[in-house]
């Protein structure tokens, strides 16, 4: 048995018999871990907001390497966020994005850079006016960092290089497809020729602090549109929060 200090995120809680509950936490040394946050002992002098979603703590938790559940031995607020649970609309984004780092994370593996991502995201939605544009960089990112960035130089089916032209995605392939390939292809997307050339300078690092907000709104839709496609068709799943987005 040891303990563990680490910054981490709350994802989300759910309950554990009358008072106590399990907290799922985003670790910056350990990764993705579940814990178990009971009512008593040092647990006493934090409040209940403490284990809040959208809360960034330093945590201490106990138990051996590998286990399924840990205990939550103490926990200081770093950050609360306060504009992202005063807001709907920025509450409904800020849900969205710690739902999809739960659902592309494993347990007990440490991934600094998307711990980075996620912090860096909270805070410019506390900023922003435009937080759909901030998703759609973030999704975009995550895909990057959990290896299933978008295929955009070369057909995703036969690897032949793609004229400037092609414009279909395919969500099962995940790239584009030449017009050879398009007509054996199933479920694809249209995609503007903005929305690409916004796509391709993000992932060659040349538009890092462009955020799409500054596309016209047809193609920050195209980007929405492709970007969850190829999202649900990465983690298997349709992201709950994404219809709440919507609300």
């Amino acid at each position: 048995m040891a303990l563990h200090r680490s910054d981490a995120f709350v994802l989300h809680t759910y309950k554990l018999g009358e008072a106590d509950q399990i907290v799922v936490l985003f670790t910056r040394e350990f990764g993705k871990l579940r814990v178990v946050a009971r009512r008593s002992h040092s647990l006493r002098r934090h409040p209940a907001s403490t284990c809040q979603p959208l809360t960034l703590l330093n945590a201490i938790v106990f138990g051996r390497p590998n286990q399924t559940l840990y205990r939550l031995q103490g926990a200081d607020i770093v950050q609360a966020f306060r504009p992202l649970q005063e807001d709907f609309g920025l509450l409904r984004s800020g849900l969205y994005a710690t739902e999809l780092i739960d659902v592309a994370t494993h347990e007990r593996e440490p991934a600094p850079e998307l711990f980075a991502l996620l912090h860096d995201t909270l805070e410019h939605l506390t900023r922003t006016t435009a937080p759909a544009a901030v998703l759609r960089l973030f999704e975009l990112r995550v895909l990057m960092v959990i290896g299933y960035t978008p295929q955009l130089e070369c057909c995703a089916h036969c690897a032949r290089s793609l004229q400037p032209q092609a414009c279909t995605f395919s969500p099962k392939l995940g790239g584009l497809l030449c017009p050879d390939c398009v007509p054996s292809a199933r479920q694809t997307v249209t995609v503007s020729p903005a929305a690409l050339a916004y796509l391709r300078l993000v992932m060659h690092g040349a538009a890092a602090e462009v955020l799409p907000s500054a596309l016209d709104e047809a193609t920050q839709q195209d980007l929405e549109r492709l970007l969850h496609v190829h999202l649900t068709s990465c983690l298997g799943r349709e992201l709950k929060s994404y219809a709440f987005l919507h609300l």
